[in-house]
């Protein structure tokens, strides 16, 4: 899709209802201020997603989910979000424009447009090399030995690498690219005395697509001895290897549809998977999974199940994927292989009838990671309590109703109470120093004023113009307080006013979406309340202000006294009473 204007999305936003659009989905009746509906996003008999039309946002109070339209439909129909905004324009029957660019963007994306040719070149010279009755018969004949189909190497456009200097460099020139950009793309190297030979040779090569299905990189098996085993394209500007996922453009639809994605690590697993019938098949590119291909995959399907190799390494990079899941907010499965068993052979072992099978078996990202730390702790109690502490930080990250589920399956498998574990659980992080007690405590209260800060600034239109003046610095501490401050303040600055559909757009994260979509859709009782609401947080902050004050005066002081009785002390001393005559009217009204 062209690049889309920013004046565009801001006119689809104000033109388009989403009640309207999330109608066309899920049926919705109206309840006071929202609109409610059944979830689409979790399964539910009573209704529990609000709508709002006033503020033109949603939120899920059963699944967390929330966000705009464009939240909606990307979610929804699993689209990027470029996607969603052809989809809603679509709907409302109005043609998307591209914006005017730049010179340094024009010069940016013709740089793609060219590097993204020479890969769909270099893969149709590869494919042709393959298939041509002599020059080929090296990697077909691999190919036949792991059992792979010509509908696959179609499919995939499999190619082969001639065994020969620089016969893709030749190819390249001849078809008169600028000889920059062919070393930009990494598939020729160039050489210190002129000229420049081909990165791969007497290999068997599988393109790497982008979700658009634009040729964007290489992969390279060698067909014979030599080292590296396989060799990837460097990355590039249209390429990142942490960000990509072999086979996606090929599995997309069947992802979609079955709202599953398996992930495994090698392209001949991914191939044998596809050949098998998993068409909902992506690999990693020879890195270990990482946040953002998890991120993709999870806005596109409801359940990842990753199948790796069975041996030591195999199991391991299930295990570290784990905190990658979590942090992502996805409760993966994993599917065990047998030890020395990998995707590929064992596909051809079992068959694909059996594998379904076993598939649906496959056990839960958590049970995995409790089996492989606690397998083998011997009866012994020391054994057995540094098996726990290794488990416990893991645990404690969980949600309340998976922490009790897994703290009884670890107390059955150490002999251990539950009583025993969650005091542990308790404890874990908390030493005995008062010190660190009161920083805990301290923690919370400005925790709880920032957020009752950003609760004002989205549910009481006012709450901007008298709080963004306000010196907030000391109380934004948190990490996704200050993120959804941040974003706050630049939309006021952007649009004048607090935008709730902007200010989603502008966060990244989908927690803090859904945070802030639920904090706005709630309502105060009258206006008195709101107002009331608002005063006392004006003074807090007013009464942290008079204390800093305080604080620093109460220094001033300490230093004057060494000197006696002045007149610099004695007027210390009266704006010392004038701040507590000031905390003392302050306090005396307030609520809270």
């Amino acid at each position: 899709m062209a690049f889309i204007s920013e004046s565009f999305v801001t006119q689809l936003k104000e033109t388009s209802n989403i009640v309207s659009v999330i109608s066309r989905f899920v049926p919705l009746k109206k309840a006071g201020r929202n609109f409610l509906g059944l979830c689409p996003f979790h399964q539910e008999k009573t209704p529990s997603l609000a709508v709002n039309e006033e503020k033109q946002i949603f939120h899920c109070f059963g699944c967390g989910l929330g966000g705009n339209v464009f939240t909606f439909l990307m979610h929804y129909q699993r689209l990027s979000f470029p996607e969603a905004v052809n989809e809603l324009a679509q709907f409302l029957g109005i043609a998307v424009p591209t914006a005017v660019l730049s010179r340094e963007q024009e010069a940016e994306n013709r740089q793609r447009d060219e590097l993204r040719a020479i890969h769909q070149l270099a893969a149709d010279f590869y494919h042709r090399q393959l298939m041509s009755p002599q020059g080929g018969r090296p990697g077909r004949e691999y190919l036949r030995r792991r059992k792979m189909t010509r509908e696959v190497i179609e499919e995939f456009t499999l190619g082969y690498a001639p065994d020969a200097w620089d016969r893709l460099a030749q190819f390249l020139h001849q078809q008169g690219l600028d000889p920059s950009r062919i070393e930009q793309s990494g598939l020729v190297i160039r050489k210190d005395q002129g000229g420049g030979y081909d990165r791969f040779r007497n290999r068997l090569i599988f393109p790497i697509w982008d979700e658009k299905k634009r040729v964007v990189a290489f992969g390279g098996r060698t067909l014979g001895d030599e080292n590296p085993k396989y060799l990837n394209s460097p990355e590039s500007v249209i390429f990142n290897k942490g960000r990509s996922l072999y086979g996606l453009p090929q599995a997309l639809p069947v992802i979609r549809q079955e709202r599953q994605a398996l992930i495994v690590e090698g392209y001949f697993d991914c191939l044998s998977l596809h050949l098998h019938g998993f068409k909902q098949t992506v690999a990693t590119l020879g890195t270990a999974l990482g946040a953002h291909q998890v991120r993709r995959l999870k806005g596109m399907a409801e359940e990842l199940i990753l199948v790796y190799d069975g041996d030591s390494a195999g199991r391991q990079a299930a295990l570290r994927s784990v905190a990658i899941f979590q942090e992502e907010g996805v409760s993966a499965r994993i599917k065990v292989l047998p030890p020395q068993a990998d995707p590929d052979s064992y596909l051809f072992q079992v068959g694909a009838e059996r594998f379904a099978v076993e598939l649906r078996q496959s056990v839960p990202m958590m049970v995995f990671f409790l089996e492989q730390h606690l397998e083998g702790v011997s009866g012994d109690i020391q054994d057995r309590l540094r098996a726990l502490e290794k488990v416990l930080p893991t645990i404690q990250s969980l949600a309340a109703a998976e922490q009790a589920y897994y703290v009884k399956l670890i107390g059955e498998r150490l002999t251990l109470s539950e009583t025993a574990i969650n005091q542990m659980l308790r404890a874990k992080g908390q030493a005995n120093p008062a010190a660190r007690i009161a920083e805990k405590i301290k923690g919370e209260q400005v925790k709880g004023l920032e957020w009752r800060i950003i609760e004002a600034l989205l549910r009481i239109p006012q709450a901007p113009e008298r709080l963004l003046n306000q010196d907030l610095q000391n109380v934004m501490v948190g990490l996704e307080a200050v993120q959804v401050f941040k974003a706050i303040t630049q939309t006021v600055k952007e649009k004048g006013a607090l935008d709730l559909v902007w200010l989603l757009e502008g966060l990244e994260n989908q927690t803090l979406k859904s945070r802030v979509a639920a904090l706005a859709l709630q309502e105060f009782i009258d206006e008195r309340d709101q107002e009331s609401f608002l005063q006392d947080l004006l003074k807090t902050l007013e009464l942290r202000a008079i204390r800093r004050r305080e604080r620093s005066l109460l220094q001033a002081i300490q230093d004057q006294e060494r000197q006696g009785m002045t007149s610099e002390l004695m007027a210390l001393l009266e704006r010392k009473q004038d701040l507590l005559k000031q905390r003392k009217q302050l306090l005396a009204p307030m609520k809270n």
